[in-house]
């Protein structure tokens, strides 16, 4: 198996756990009164319930299988891929929570399938290129504004700012996936450990998941899913291509656009789908 499939394999295998997931820890939030801050014992309590637990190992094993991913993937394509978990949630919804799936979802799931073939026939296995400290800082402090912005979002319990809050979980969690495209193991490997960027992935984990949580209390997990993948596809890809020199194969930057746009609307159409079966 050559270097590219095994990497889009993980990708897909990231978009499983991750849709997986979603479902689980929706399941669990439900067990829990709903929050009006940016409570981090809504975790705590969240982590004493089976199904969310079951939740953290899947989203620890789609993380790994991301990283595998984006060293060897663009980001607008990895990204991409891991939106499409979306998909999963909502079959998972419709087979064990018993949701309904009209015909324009089935029409969505089409849609982000044929921008994931678009972005897969435009992307080829690539390494990410030197960055500058002041880019890599930049990328470090990112948690601060994303959890101070939570924190006043979180208060407020109207639908349109639950939406907010999953694609600010979005943007945390590409926090994950962006810093996993420029971590670099250290010699010895314990020495990792220390590294600046691995706080800095726990940091953005931990805020998401707090985030995607909460917002889960308010919503269905389809809905919250589709926001927070969103963000998490426009921001890691957009970072790639700007800064990390993500490139399109032999210049083919119109199937990138197309197949991003076709992932996002499919992902959109989805979720408004689902917003009206509540």
């Amino acid at each position: 198996m050559s270097t590219y499939a095994f990497a889009l394999l993980a990708a897909f295998a990231s978009a499983l756990c991750n849709g997986t997931t979603a479902v689980l820890q929706k399941v669990s939030a439900d067990k829990e009164k709903s929050v009006s801050t940016l409570d981090v014992r809504l975790l705590f309590r969240l982590f004493q319930d089976k199904p969310y637990s079951i939740g953290i190992l899947l989203d620890l094993l789609g993380w790994v299988f991301t990283l595998i991913a984006v060293h060897y993937l663009p980001l607008f394509l990895v990204a991409a891929v891991i939106a499409s978990g979306v998909i999963v949630t909502a079959l998972i919804e419709r087979l064990f929570r018993h949701q309904k799936i009209r015909f324009r979802s089935y029409m969505a799931i089409l849609i982000i399938v044929v921008g994931l073939v678009l972005l897969a026939v435009a992307s080829s296995s690539q390494k990410v290129r030197p960055i500058s400290d002041v880019v890599r800082y930049s990328i470090l402090l990112v948690p601060i504004p994303i959890a101070i912005l939570g924190y006043v979002l979180a208060r407020s319990k109207r639908y349109k700012v639950t939406i907010v809050l999953g694609i600010l979980s979005g943007v945390a969690f590409s926090g994950t996936s962006i810093v996993g495209r420029i971590f670099k193991f250290s010699k010895p490997l314990w020495h990792t450990v220390y590294s600046p960027l691995v706080f800095s992935i726990i940091a953005s984990g931990i805020l998401g998941l707090l985030l995607f949580s909460i917002a889960l209390q308010r919503a269905k997990a389809t809905v919250i899913n589709a926001s927070m993948l969103t963000s998490q596809t426009i921001l890691p890809a957009t970072i790639g291509i700007i800064f990390f020199g993500d490139v399109a194969r032999n210049g083919m930057w119109y199937l990138v656009v197309v197949g991003i746009l076709l992932a996002l609307i499919g992902v959109t159409f989805l979720a408004l789908g689902q917003e009206t079966n509540n």
